[in-house]
């Protein structure tokens, strides 16, 4: 009940009212502007190289059916941070700073109330209850597009990305589960060391290049950033991706190839030897299917897939998801979207066999609609349905929940 009032009052501020021949009058949320002072603030930073931001993010999430028991937890998220412009502050053109620290509030709904993986979890934020600093590092500009970064990165902000994947909350459709599992490269909510490199190789190719350490230290509350390990006894990954794009019938899409090297030495599942490399390798499909009257695509559909060789110390060997965007799906919403997607990823004979999941794999759907009911705050109603959670006992779950986010 509570769920439904929340979202019943949320759609009823957010649908504008309409009139035939009149201009579309603002809702209530719309009228509600941020404070003119921290504007005008934020105004005369920028003008100086400094632009901070702050989102807080606040979520719901109720196991209805199935899992490891029913019941609602909610969660809050806090990411803040600063890009300096380090050219008006003197330096030469193109160099930046940024840094960033985030916070998560709360419990994490996927293992105590569904046991599903993490790399499947239901709110994409759940980590350790800490206040870590994030990404912190030195960006340098080139040309056209071309930038350089160095210091303390996260994988996960530039490569495996599609843009329509990202409507979806399933942590399952940001950076890939078979990568996420089976290395330890610095992604959300761990950073660490690394230089990335992106730029045009023409007018449809775009390449980015990546180095990180491959110990990033584990999602624990007293790892606040900074527990990563650094040498060859770490170990290095490499990233590489190549992006094409292209307007296949006049409908804007971007393809891409990818994959990782790790230069690690780690015990195999069952504890029968050693692993001293690991790689895997992906395709991702981005493609506009309608365009709206503006041009901006109208549908929109993604295709992931993965593979890692069952080396023995991988977990999962194949992984693949898929699905649809419709923008503006509601008249007099065009920056609505409408998403449905389903993943689904294969467990390593070697991981079953030492860590003994109750099936072969784990699948996830997923229905979400994301309303953005002012130009600050978006709520973002889900349903999701997983299939063969990892943990022992647990049963193909049915999750609801709601998403709040606040840009200020």
């Amino acid at each position: 009940m509570r769920l439904a009032a929340l979202l019943a009052v949320t759609l009823a501020l957010a649908v504008p009212a309409f009139a035939d021949d009149a201009t579309e009058s603002p809702s209530l949320l719309e009228q509600i502007r941020p404070g003119g002072r921290v504007e005008q603030w934020r105004g005369r930073l920028a003008e100086r190289g400094v632009e901070p931001y702050l989102v807080y993010t606040g979520s719901m999430w109720s196991n209805v059916s199935g899992g490891i028991r029913t019941g609602t937890e909610f969660d809050g998220y806090l990411d803040t941070g600063f890009d300096i412009d380090l050219e008006k502050l003197g330096a030469w053109r193109g160099l930046g700073l940024q840094a960033s620290l985030h916070w998560f509030q709360g419990r994490k709904p996927t293992e105590l109330l569904v046991g599903a993986s993490l790399a499947q979890a239901v709110n994409p934020w759940e980590a350790s209850n800490a206040i870590r600093v994030f990404n912190l590092y030195l960006s340098q500009r080139f040309g056209d597009g071309g930038v350089v970064r160095v210091g303390q990165l996260a994988v996960d902000s530039d490569f495996m990305l599609s843009r329509y994947a990202a409507t979806m909350l399933n942590a399952a459709f940001g950076d890939l589960p078979s990568q996420n599992v089976n290395l330890d490269v610095p992604v959300y909510p761990v950073a660490g060391p690394g230089i990335y490199a992106a730029s045009g190789l023409g007018e449809a190719l775009t390449g980015r290049l990546g180095v990180y350490t491959a110990d990033t230290a584990p999602d624990t509350a007293g790892n606040h950033g900074f527990e990563w390990r650094l040498g060859n006894n770490a170990g290095y990954a490499l990233l590489l991706e190549l992006t094409a794009s292209g307007a296949p019938g006049g409908l804007p899409g971007a393809y891409t190839a990818g994959g990782c090297f790790a230069s690690v030495r780690q015990p195999t599942w069952d504890g029968n030897g050693l692993v001293h490399a690991q790689w895997a390798g992906w395709l991702i499909v981005d493609q506009a299917l309608r365009l709206d009257a503006r041009g901006n695509p109208a549908v929109g559909v993604f295709a992931r897939f993965s593979w890692s060789p069952d080396d023995g110390r991988s977990a999962i060997t194949i992984y693949g998801d898929a699905g649809l965007n419709v923008f503006g799906p509601i008249r007099g919403r065009p920056e609505d979207v409408l998403g449905f997607a389903g993943s689904v990823g294969r467990y390593a004979d070697a991981f079953r066999r030492g860590e003994q999941p109750p099936s072969g794999g784990a699948a996830a759907l997923e229905l979400t609609y994301q309303i953005a009911a002012t130009p600050w705050l978006v709520v973002q109603p889900d349903l999701q349905y997983l299939i063969d959670p990892i943990a022992a006992g647990a049963t193909d779950a049915i999750v609801i929940g709601l998403e709040m986010v606040l840009t200020f």
